[in-house]
C-alpha cells in the first residue's frame, strides 16, 4: 500500500498531526502520525472496508493511551509537552471528519459500523460521540446482533457541504 496523500489535522491544543491515507483495493486505512524533529510516531488509525462503491464499513478507530517511550523519547516528550495519551484530544473527531469528507468526495452513500459491549466498556460515551458526529443509531442486522449492542450509520451525502 502506497500512501495516496498526507493531510494535516490539529488537536485541541493546536499541535499538528498528519493523516496518511492508504487505499488499496477495498481497504482504506487512515494512519495518524505526530512528527517532531525527525521523530515520527503513529498515534492512531481508522480502518475501513469498501463493501461496494456506495457503502463503507467502519472497522476500527483507535488512538494510543499511556504511551511507553524509551528514555530519549520520554525526555523529548517532557520538554516539548507531548501528551502521554492521544485519547481525548479531538483527534478521533478530526480524523472522522476527514474520513467523511474523503468518502463523500468519492460518492460513497453510506458509512456504517457496529459497537460492541467491549467498545462501550472502554468508552461509555461512544454512541453519543457518534451521534454528535452525524451518525444515527439503527436496528442491528441479524449478523450483528450476536456481537454488537448498537449499529451506527452515516449518510455522507446528507452531511454539510464538502
Amino acid at each position: 500500500m502506497t500512501p495516496k496523500s498526507i493531510v494535516t489535522i490539529y488537536d485541541r491544543q493546536g499541535r499538528d498531526y498528519q493523516i496518511e491515507v492508504n487505499e488499496h483495493e477495498s481497504i482504506l486505512l487512515l494512519k495518524v502520525y505526530r512528527s517532531l524533529h525527525g521523530l515520527r510516531n503513529m498515534v492512531g488509525h481508522i480502518n475501513c472496508v469498501f463493501e461496494s462503491p456506495n457503502e463503507m464499513l467502519l472497522g476500527d478507530i483507535h488512538f494510543e493511551d499511556n504511551i511507553v517511550c524509551n528514555r530519549l523519547k520520554l525526555i523529548y516528550a517532557f520538554f516539548h509537552q507531548e501528551p502521554k495519551s492521544y485519547q481525548g484530544l479531538g483527534l478521533g473527531t478530526a480524523t472522522l471528519e476527514f474520513l467523511v469528507k474523503y468518502i463523500k468526495d468519492k460518492g460513497t452513500k453510506k458509512l456504517h459500523g457496529s459497537i460492541t459491549q467491549d467498545d462501550l466498556n472502554a468508552n461509555p460515551n461512544l454512541i453519543k460521540w457518534y451521534q454528535d458526529n452525524g451518525f444515527t443509531v439503527e436496528t442491528l442486522t441479524a449478523q450483528e446482533i450476536v456481537n454488537s449492542v448498537a449499529r451506527i450509520c452515516l449518510y455522507p451525502q446528507n452531511q454539510g457541504k464538502s
